[in-house]
């Protein structure tokens, strides 16, 4: 429960990019939802090594992941360890202090 709340409070209360720049960011994660692998693929002038990821179950618990680089903008993340359910990707940005939340699911 207490998971829970800092979850929410977490999304609530975390600066997103600010609506100027958000026109120019688009991050697209597929499949969704996923069963083996999920892939994360940005479509702007940033690169991937330009934000920092984790992964969280709905409760809040940060989970372990295994990632493989692409391209510059394409990560794939292995969920062959996750159970089925809904979780979140958190892109915390190196060069400013701004975070995005993706939601996804694992079937």
């Amino acid at each position: 429960m207490f998971r829970l709340i800092i979850l929410f409070f977490l999304l609530i209360s975390t600066p997103l990019f600010s609506q100027n720049k958000e026109k120019n960011i688009s991050i697209n994660v597929f499949p969704n939802p996923a069963n083996e692998y999920i892939n994360l693929k940005i479509n702007n002038d940033t690169s991937v090594d330009d934000y920092d990821y984790s992964i969280h179950s709905l409760i809040g618990n940060e989970m372990s992941f295994i990632e493989e680089r692409l391209s510059d903008k394409e990560l794939r993340f292995n969920l062959n360890y996750f159970n089925k359910g809904y979780y979140f990707i958190l892109l915390d940005s190196k060069k400013e202090n701004k975070r995005r939340i993706i939601k996804f699911s694992k079937n």
